[in-house]
């Protein structure tokens, strides 16, 4: 499933990301759960249509990641980092529109 979502391209700290974006909700609730391998610049783009605090699991997600949690304007809110099977979630108590998963490397 992972590879039938659509890709879009996106600066973040001066590199270019080949983002998967997750916008239903099943696409959503899977997210990177189970995947073994993302390149260094691939990652994950959760999409919103509404402004609101989130929060993310990580309990079956195998790789370390970095997440930006981003307004409407497109600015980054906060910055977290999980580890693989991370038991504790991350929240954010900004209103966010997007949410951005890259690999920690």
């Amino acid at each position: 499933m992972l590879h039938e979502l659509p890709v879009i391209r996106l600066s973040l700290n001066n590199k270019v990301y080949k983002l998967r974006v997750a916008s239903d909700v099943s696409s959503k609730r899977s997210g990177l759960s189970g995947i073994q391998h993302l390149g260094e610049d691939e990652g994950f783009l959760f999409a919103y249509n509404d402004d609101k605090p989130r929060t993310f699991q990580f309990r079956d997600t195998c790789l370390p990641l970095q997440v930006y949690f981003m307004g409407s304007n497109g600015k980054v809110l906060q910055r977290s980092f999980s580890s693989p099977y991370q038991q504790e979630s991350i929240s954010c108590p900004y209103p966010c529109r997007w949410v951005i998963e890259i690999l920690d490397v």
